[in-house]
């Protein structure tokens, strides 16, 4: 009985409401025809919006097009710009292609000895490269929206030189080009000097592989005086130069960009450390 009761409501409610659908469509909605809608005052507003929209939309486009053949007008005048600048810096170029920072180097090394060539052209191999990385570090921070002094702050961090670093690239490319002996440069101080001695037969012989023996002369006799090779002592400043003598090395050597960039963060910590025990 329960489950026949449920099934009779279930199938009332069903009923009352196909019907009430039906009778609300009926009672609701009314074809307008002919010159019926010329004089129902609803449907001249729902046509009146309809042809308000149509309008809209059509404006909308038109003035969307306008704009992408605006867009479409400024891109080819950006294109043609850049390739008008694009050869008027080719023309530049070849007009004073004998002053480029290479070509005038060149002009400067021709009129030096031959047999020097090799240690001026590293010196500007060194440096260029230093600047190719600044260029590359300022232009970096540019496009990623940085500010023109962070981009030139990392200009200066890649491409400054301090005393310390212009006097070891000098020292290892006289001793690459045999200009200078290793033996001899090891005997000079952070500063490019020689130990000071106040009495002259008392300073070592550098260099030398053997002791050597000096004659003092006074009044009276001849005393020798035997003067002691000198050893320089390992010290932590000889073995943070000798450390940047590698990554110096390493620098001229390398053509990887990224591993030059990390190359002058690790000399550039270096020379902090000598500047601090200086």
């Amino acid at each position: 009985m329960t489950r026949l009761l449920y099934a009779s409501i279930i199938a009332s409610i069903i009923l009352m409401s196909i019907f009430s659908i039906d009778a609300f469509a009926q009672s609701n909605f009314k074809k307008i025809e002919g010159d019926e809608i010329q004089k129902n005052s609803v449907s001249q507003d729902i046509l009146a919006k309809i042809e308000l929209s149509k309008k809209q939309f059509l404006k909308a486009k038109e003035t969307e097009q306008k704009r992408n053949a605006q867009q479409k007008f400024i891109e080819e005048q950006r294109i043609l710009a850049q390739e008008s600048l694009k050869q008027e810096l080719q023309r530049m170029e070849k007009t004073y292609e004998e002053f480029t920072p290479r070509n005038a180097f060149a002009k400067y090394v021709s009129n030096l000895n031959v047999t020097n060539h090799g240690i001026f052209w590293d010196q500007f191999d060194y440096l260029q490269t230093k600047i190719v990385l600044a260029r590359d570090a300022r232009d970096s921070v540019l496009k990623q929206g940085g500010t023109f002094s962070d981009a030139m702050k990392q200009y200066v961090q890649f491409a400054k030189m301090s005393k310390i670093e212009m006097q070891n690239i000098v020292r290892e490319l006289n001793i690459k080009h045999n200009l200078a002996q290793e033996d001899i440069q090891s005997n000079f101080d952070i500063n490019g000097k020689l130990p000071r001695y106040e009495n002259d037969l008392e300073a070592p012989c550098y260099g030398c592989t053997a002791k050597i023996s000096k004659v003092q002369i006074d009044s009276n006799q001849s005393v020798p005086i035997t003067r002691i090779v000198y050893e320089p002592k390992p010290t932590q400043i000889t073995e943070l130069q000798d450390s940047l003598s590698d990554l110096q090395k390493q620098f001229l050597e390398s053509r990887n960009i990224v591993a030059q960039k990390k190359m002058v963060f690790e000399m550039n910590e270096i020379i902090k450390q000598i500047q601090i025990l200086r």
